[in-house]
C-alpha cells in the first residue's frame, strides 16, 4: 500500500517535511520539475530512469537517488518491472551546511546500497515508522535526518583539496608505519589515534578509504603474517607465538587465526613444513 506523510511541524533549521512510500504503475512519472526541498529515495524494488540536470540514470532496486530544490528532475518508473520506493523530504539552515560535508549534490546524485550505506536505510525505514506513530514526532523525525547527514558525510566526504589530501596521506603512513613497528605490543587503535592527535573515528575512515580495511583489522593482518612466518621459521610454541604477535590471550589467539586461515595454527605450521620440505 501507498503511504504519505506530511509534516506540520517543521523550522526553518532542520526538519523533515514529508516521508512516504509508494508501488508505482508502469511508466508512472514525476517531472520535469524542482522540488521544494531535498529528497532522498531509496529504491526497493523494481527499476527506473531518473534524469537530474539533464543527466539521465538507470536505476534499479538497492539504489538511492538525491533531489536537490535546485535541480530540475524527471523520474520514471520502468514500463515492465516499475520500481517500489520511499522517500523523505528535508530543508532547513543546518541541512544546507550539514551537506557541504558530503559529496552528494547534483552533479553527483546517485549512490547505492553496501555495507556503508546500510544505516541510512534503516534510518530511512524508521522515518516511515516514526510517521506511523503521531503528528507530534518532529524531534525524532529530525534525529533520523542528523544520523542521516551524518552517515552521508561518513560514506561520501566531500573532496579534500590537494593539501589535505597529502595531509591525510602523511597521517596513513605514520600509522602504518606505527603498527607495522609495534604490532607486538598490547597496542590499541583508540592510543594510536590520539598519538596521532585525530578522532578515532577519522582515523578509521582514513584506512577504509584509503585500504578498504579498519585499522584493527589491518593489525590483526599484520600480526596473522608475522605469527605465519614464525610457525615456519622457529619451534617456538603456539602460546608464545601467540605472545611475540601481540595476543594476550593464546586461546584467543589461536580461535582467530583458524577463523582467519580455516585451519589451526598446528595444521598450517605441519603443511607450510611440508610443503617447504618439499623437493
Amino acid at each position: 500500500m501507498n503511504f504519505l506523510f506530511n509534516n506540520l511541524n517543521t523550522n526553518p533549521y532542520i526538519s523533515v517535511y514529508t516521508v512516504g512510500y509508494e508501488k508505482t504503475n508502469p511508466r508512472h512519472s514525476y517531472g520535469p520539475a524542482r522540488r521544494s526541498g531535498y529528497m532522498l529515495h531509496y529504491i526497493y524494488s523494481g527499476k527506473g530512469q531518473f534524469t537530474c540536470q539533464g543527466k539521465t540514470h538507470q536505476l534499479k532496486a538497492g539504489d538511492f537517488f538525491f533531489i536537490s530544490p535546485h535541480a530540475t528532475i524527471t523520474y520514471t518508473a520502468d514500463d515492465k518491472d516499475p520500481w517500489i520506493y520511499y522517500w523523505f523530504g528535508f530543508r532547513g539552515d543546518l541541512v544546507e551546511h550539514y551537506l557541504k560535508n558530503t559529496s552528494i549534490s547534483i552533479n553527483n546524485p546517485i549512490f547505492s546500497l553496501n555495507n556503508s550505506t546500510e544505516r541510512i536505510k534503516s534510518a530511512m525505514s524508521r522515518l516511515i515508522e516514526i510517521s506511523l506513530i503521531s503528528e507530534h514526532n518532529d524531534m525524532l523525525l529530525n534525529s533520523c535526518l542528523l544520523e542521516i547527514l551524518y552517515q552521508l558525510s561518513q560514506s561520501f566526504p566531500k573532496k579534500a583539496p590537494l593539501q589535505q589530501r597529502v595531509s591525510q596521506n602523511l597521517l596513513l603512513a605514520k600509522a602504518l608505519a606505527y603498527l607495522e613497528h609495534n604490532y607486538g605490543q598490547n597496542i590499541k587503535i583508540g592510543t594510536l589515534a590520539t598519538l596521532l592527535n585525530i578522532d578515532r573515528s577519522y582515523l578509521h575512515r582514513l584506512f577504509i578509504e584509503q585500504l578498504e580495511v579498519s585499522p584493527k583489522q589491518f593489525l590483526t593482518n599484520i600480526r596473522l603474517e608475522k605469527a605465519k612466518q614464525l610457525l615456519l621459521d622457529s619451534d617456538l610454541s603456539i602460546r608464545n607465538i601467540a605472545y611475540s604477535v601481540g595476543f594476550d590471550d593464546a586461546s584467543n589467539f589461536s580461535k582467530l587465526f583458524k577463523q582467519e586461515t580455516g585451519m589451526t595454527a598446528n595444521s598450517y605450521r605441519k603443511k607450510a613444513k611440508r610443503i617447504s620440505s618439499t623437493p
